[in-house]
C-alpha cells in the first residue's frame, strides 16, 4: 500500500475520482493548501488532502459552491467548528430551491395550457415562424430547463468540476 504521506497527484486523483487538472485548480484559488514537494519539484500529498477532497466533493453535491465551501474550510483551519455556518448556508440553499420548485410548477402549468391549445389548432396557422410560440404569453423558461443554474452566491470563479 502507498504511503498517504508520498502520493503524487495522479495517485491522488485516482483515489479522490477527480483529475490533477481539478486538484491544481483548487490549489491555484485556495481551497486546498499548497502541498509540499519532492527534491524533484513533485506535489506530495497526504492523508488530510484526500479528506478534503472527498469533503469537497460531497459539499458540490448537496449544492455548495467552491466559495462557499472554502470558507467552511477555512473555519475548520482556524480550528473553529463550521457547523453553524454550514446550517446557515444549507437554509439559504433549500429557501432557494423552494423558489425555483415554485417557479417550475408555474412555468409547467403555463407549458401545458400552451400546449392544450396548440393542440387544438390547425397545422396550415404556421406561417413563417412558429404563430404557436409567437402567439404564446411570452413566459422565459427558468434556466434550468436550458443549462445548469449559476451558484446564488456571488463572486464565484469558474468552477473545477470533474
Amino acid at each position: 500500500m502507498v504511503a498517504m504521506a508520498s502520493l503524487l497527484i495522479g495517485d491522488l486523483a485516482k483515489r479522490s475520482g477527480l483529475t490533477p487538472a481539478t486538484i491544481r485548480y483548487y490549489e491555484s484559488i485556495g481551497l486546498l493548501s499548497a502541498p509540499p514537494r519532492s527534491s524533484a519539484g513533485y506535489r506530495r500529498y497526504g492523508d488530510t488532502t484526500l479528506q478534503e477532497l472527498d469533503f469537497v466533493k460531497k459539499a458540490q453535491g448537496l449544492g455548495f459552491s467552491l466559495d462557499e465551501i472554502q470558507e467552511i474550510l477555512r473555519l475548520s483551519r482556524k480550528g473553529e467548528a463550521p457547523c453553524s455556518h454550514v446550517l446557515d448556508l444549507a437554509k439559504r440553499h433549500l429557501a432557494a430551491v423552494e423558489e425555483r420548485l415554485t417557479q417550475l410548477a408555474g412555468f409547467r402549468d403555463d407549458l401545458a395550457a400552451d400546449i392544450a391549445r396548440w393542440q387544438q389548432q390547425d397545422e396550415t396557422y404556421c406561417d413563417g415562424v412558429c404563430q404557436m410560440i409567437s402567439g404564446s404569453a411570452g413566459r422565459v423558461a427558468p434556466v434550468a430547463l436550458h443549462k445548469r443554474p449559476a451558484s446564488s452566491t456571488t463572486g464565484d470563479r469558474k468552477r473545477g468540476r470533474t
